[in-house]
């Protein structure tokens, strides 16, 4: 929709020559790597994978070989971080879900980068963390180092923080913590040149409702609102992805390999147990297959999408699903691709006026304005092109407290734990006495961080252009990734089951009524907001849920999938443990967003930075 306002000219084109300059070194043939053996295969060239294979690599006489599906792509639309303000489908399996019982049986997107780098290159370029209680939720479900504390080093290892132009701190009252946050990491992470003038009066609407102030979200106390940093290099105003951080600058050492256009279709066992010995790969251009092999382990990257569905292929899940693609079984394993989650959201919006000037859409609506802008950009990679969707959002992250948004909130908490699990969870948890007694101690875990205000409840976008996003960041709702009976080999089939749990439906209605509540305060009435989605006809809880599903603005997934290979013991329905192997196998393990146990309140790209920082200092210590 923006995009389209982008100047033209033989300048302008010239400039986005600028993002096409190859990239040094090590992009590799398949014909050179059929029936060789490296030290590790990656499977997955995206986030976690490219961090694992970095450090990995840094051992000399550790051979790495990271096999991606998508291709190494490095143009406007992945580097510039206005472009994050509508989606890169080019980078992107081409996956939808299945319909979607709880939603009108509609069918929906599902945002899963297919290009080297991953999410990191398709995201929003929002860096933030949920509170220490998400992740000591992780270490409470028999994950021992995988808390706030054991996490916290590798959050900070991942990054360099820049703080905020000493103007825009000025004029914006901006806070930061730099203890925080790295001060000599991969990942660069600064702030916009460019802040626009409506962010005051939206941030100071929000203190007004009742959001605490904080001075940095990244701290373990996320709840509230906080200025949102972005994964830029501010020396360069472009995206600071896995890609940028952990491959380009290391693509010429002899031990790391990358193989793009290439998808893994099963993994190679040894003939005397579950012992991963390397992978069959199959090429996109021409079908072609080949095998390489691992010496020391199979590494799993590929996703909380693909993962499962790789394991499936190779014989280890539910014996059901196996059985129904006609997939010999290795492990019966209900695990694999069960506990699937993401933040299901409600897009409300508001038509607004009198909105100053600029504004973020001023790029789209003012021809000079967007031309003086990308000459700015051009010539010094300043100003409001270093903006992009987290502009949109007043450069906030807003986070609320159950009490915050629900009224009656202890009496939801009860509902939470008092529910007989078996009436809203999908069929496969009946039939596992491990996933069930699981998804107890998942949900005991999240009544307490509820109830104790430990964690957030709902992400609230602090938008100045009128729209209304709210998030659900504790879902009681379990999806399933399965393989399609009819074609196994084809892309899996993908249940989120978004307000299969009721207590979901009433939270989204809360959600409504608070953005409803917030967009009413006196301090917003100078932009005269009128409600167009779901509208304010819808007053009731039922008219309210009924009405923003039928307007199609609740939707299963806000591109953070997760949980479907989950980290915790067995006997409660884990798929790894805290060594990150898989059980039941050996030199197998998974490292992506898949191993989640309970999805944290935050949007996940920092989390994996960390989580992929440690395991590959788990898989480094083992090898």
């Amino acid at each position: 929709m923006y995009l389209s306002s982008w100047p033209s000219g033989s300048t302008s084109l010239a400039q986005l020559l600028l993002f096409l300059v190859p990239i040094a070194a090590s992009l590799s043939s398949s014909l050179e790597f059929n029936n060789t053996t490296f030290d590790f295969v990656i499977v997955g060239g995206g986030l976690s994978g490219l961090v694992v294979a970095n450090r990995l690599s840094e051992t000399s006489n550790h051979t790495v070989l990271v096999v991606e599906n998508g291709y190494l792509d490095k143009n406007y639309k992945t580097e510039v971080p206005y472009a994050t303000t509508v989606p890169n489908p080019a980078d992107m399996w081409n996956i939808s879900s299945a319909p979607e019982t709880w939603l009108n049986n509609e069918t929906f997107t599902i945002y899963v980068g297919s290009v080297v780098g991953g999410g990191s290159i398709i995201n929003g370029m929002a860096c933030t963390r949920g509170s220490s209680g998400d992740y000591d939720a992780w270490e409470r479900l028999g994950n021992p180092g995988w808390g706030w504390d054991g996490l916290f080093p590798y959050f900070a290892k991942s990054t360099n923080y820049t703080p905020p132009l000493p103007e825009i701190a000025e004029q914006y009252d901006v806070t930061w913590n730099s203890s925080v946050w790295g001060d000599d990491g991969p990942v660069q992470v600064g702030h916009a040149s460019t802040f626009f003038p409506d962010t005051k009066v939206v941030r100071a609407s929000w203190i007004a409702s009742g959001a605490r102030n904080l001075t940095d979200g990244a701290d373990g106390d996320s709840m509230g609102l906080s200025w949102l940093p972005t994964d830029m290099d501010t020396r360069t105003g472009t995206r600071s992805s896995a890609r940028a951080a952990y491959y380009e600058p290391y693509a010429t050492r002899p031990n790391l390999h990358l193989l793009t256009g290439h998808r893994v279709t099963e993994i190679i066992f040894e003939d005397d147990g579950l012992v991963a010995h390397g992978v069959v790969i199959q090429s996109r251009e021409d079908n072609s297959t080949m095998q390489v092999f691992a010496d020391k382990e199979v590494v799993l990257a590929a996703g909380a999408i693909f993962t499962p569905h790789l394991l499936q292929l190779s014989g280890l899940g539910s014996k059901d699903v196996l059985e129904a693609a006609n997939i010999i079984i290795k492990k019966d394993m209900p695990s694999v691709g069960s506990n699937f989650q993401d933040h299901p959201v409600v897009y409300m919006s508001y038509n607004i006026s009198n909105q100053s000037f600029p504004d973020p859409q001023s790029l789209d609506k003012n021809t000079t304005f967007n031309e003086t802008a990308w000459e700015q950009y051009t010539e010094s990679r300043t100003g409001p092109y270093t903006s992009g969707l987290i502009g949109y959002n007043g450069n906030s992250a807003l986070y609320f407290t159950l009490p915050g948004v629900v009224a009656g909130h202890e009496e939801l908490v009860g509902n939470i734990t008092s529910q007989r699990a078996l009436d809203y969870l999908p069929d496969i948890y009946a039939k596992d006495a491990a996933l069930l007694k699981g998804f107890e101690a998942q949900r005991s875990i999240v009544g307490h961080l509820l109830g104790h205000n430990q964690s957030s409840c709902c992400e609230l976008i602090p938008s100045i252009v009128g729209s209304a996003t709210a998030s659900l960041q504790k879902p009681l709702s379990r999806g399933t990734i399965t393989l399609d009976p009819a074609d196994p080999g084809a892309l899996p089939i993908v249940r989120f089951n978004t307000l299969m749990n009721p207590v979901d439906a009433t939270m989204i209605v809360s959600m409504v009524r608070k953005e409803r509540e917030h967009w009413s305060l006196p301090g917003l009435a100078r932009y005269s907001p009128v409600e167009y989605l779901p509208g304010v006809q819808y007053q009731t809880d039922e008219e309210i849920l009924a009405g923003s599903i039928a307007a199609g603005i609740v939707r299963p997934s806000f591109a953070h999938p997760s949980g479907s290979c989950p980290m915790m013991p067995e006997e409660l329905g884990g798929c790894v443990g805290p060594d990150l192997r898989v059980y039941g196998t050996r030199k197998l393990s998974i490292v992506d967003a898949s191993i989640i146990p309970i999805i944290p309140g935050t949007h996940l790209q920092m989390t994996m930075y960390a989580v992929a920082e440690k395991a590959a200092d788990i898989i480094k210590e083992r090898n």
